[in-house]
């Protein structure tokens, strides 16, 4: 099998977004899900009964897609739940920066701190590698399980 160029570029894709993702599940997944709701009640976006299933839920989701980033299977249908996450997160940050929100953390990596700004930055980093990564895994990309399970 030979590699190219646009085969290392979806193998680093989807290594650098899933483990973002995984890493980013995992921190809010362990810890206590009511810091993670509070966190997001900051944003003044959501409504109150959707805090606590958002807390609980979206850090299985960002995990899962980022397992099978990582994994390499179903490769562009968790690219593109992973660009609709990044969209999402973007959307949500932009907006409590156009309301002037003092956001000490945007709770993305859990309790570990990364200024919101930087967080910004990153997403639209992964947006722009989640937006390659799906327009470039049309076929099964090489270095991956989707090439070794048959769709059915």
């Amino acid at each position: 099998m030979r590699i190219r160029a646009n085969d290392l570029v979806i193998l680093f894709s989807r290594l650098a977004i899933g483990s973002v993702l995984l890493y980013a599940g995992f921190m809010k997944a362990v810890g206590p899900s009511a810091e993670f709701a509070a966190v997001l009640e900051t944003y003044k976006l959501f409504p109150p009964s959707l805090l606590t299933p958002l807390a609980i839920g979206l850090p299985y989701v960002e995990m899962w897609t980022g397992l099978f980033l990582l994994a390499g299977l179903y490769s562009r249908q968790a690219a593109l739940l992973s660009t609709l996450l990044f969209a999402s997160f973007l959307t949500v940050i932009s907006a409590a920066f156009l309301r002037g929100i003092d956001l000490s953390s945007c709770g993305c990596f859990g309790s570990d701190i990364l200024s919101p700004r930087y967080t910004f930055i990153l997403d639209v980093g992964l947006l722009v590698l989640s937006l390659t990564t799906f327009r470039l895994t049309k076929l099964p990309p090489p270095l991956s399980l989707d090439r070794a399970f048959p769709k059915v």
